[in-house]
């Protein structure tokens, strides 16, 4: 008779067979423990679930305060290919991420980047797609000002600029609006608009969640 007591090995370890991660709320409207506070956030414990991911493809970091950024980014898998970060993440110092040879797809959601900070990411050579995310439109010039960061990135494929109004057709004219002042070139620098309100609420946690299942499930 086996002993009610003994552990249970499981092989493989559930941890070494997730591809996709999410941390942090789903939604801006939903209430949630992982605020954006210091105090709310198990750091060591997801420290610890990061190493037992070995074969993590995506992981998304949602609303981490950005002075504990640095305690989780060197324990990224050396796996990972896309990383989504947000709002307002600390700095991604591209020199030390143990995931730079494979990660090909970048999102920053709500985040000012210094111009180092963002040209590392779009000259490194496995980068394909980057992504910035803005949950409102006022701050949409931010992403254009730093065109010219692109400009040398020689195996970018897309700069994606995303706004998000209350509609999308005001994210677009917005979108079009400012791109009239840049002119960025079109074969590179894509303009994504969307509505920032779900169930008649401004959810804009909730839309880029919805765009990282998509994200997650084509390159499945």
């Amino acid at each position: 008779m086996e002993d009610p007591l003994e552990p249970i090995v499981v092989h493989p370890a559930p941890a070494t067979i997730v591809r996709n991660l999410w941390i942090g709320p789903t939604s801006s409207v939903k209430q949630n423990d992982l605020v954006y506070n210091p105090s709310s956030w198990p750091i060591t414990l997801i420290h610890q679930i990061l190493a037992r991911c070995k074969s993590l493809r995506s992981f998304a970091l949602i609303n981490l305060y950005q002075n504990d950024w640095f305690r989780l980014a060197s324990v990224l898998p050396p796996t990972l290919e896309s990383l989504t970060l947000g709002p307002v993440h600390g700095k991604v110092d591209w020199r030390y991420l143990p995931c730079t040879r494979s990660l090909r797809d970048f999102t920053s959601m709500d985040t000012y980047m210094m111009d180092l900070e963002l040209q590392q990411i779009v000259l490194s050579p496995s980068i394909r797609t980057v992504r910035r995310f803005y949950s409102r439109s006022d701050h949409v010039a931010l992403a254009f000002d730093q065109l010219q960061c692109v400009e040398k990135a020689t195996g970018l494929e897309t700069f994606e600029v995303v706004c998000c109004a209350e509609t999308a057709e005001k994210a677009k004219a917005i979108l079009e609006d400012t791109a009239k002042w840049y002119k960025p070139d079109p074969e590179h620098i894509v303009l994504v608009p969307k509505s920032h309100i779900r169930n008649s609420q401004y959810d804009p946690i909730s839309v880029l969640f919805e765009d990282w299942s998509s994200w997650t499930k084509a390159s499945q």
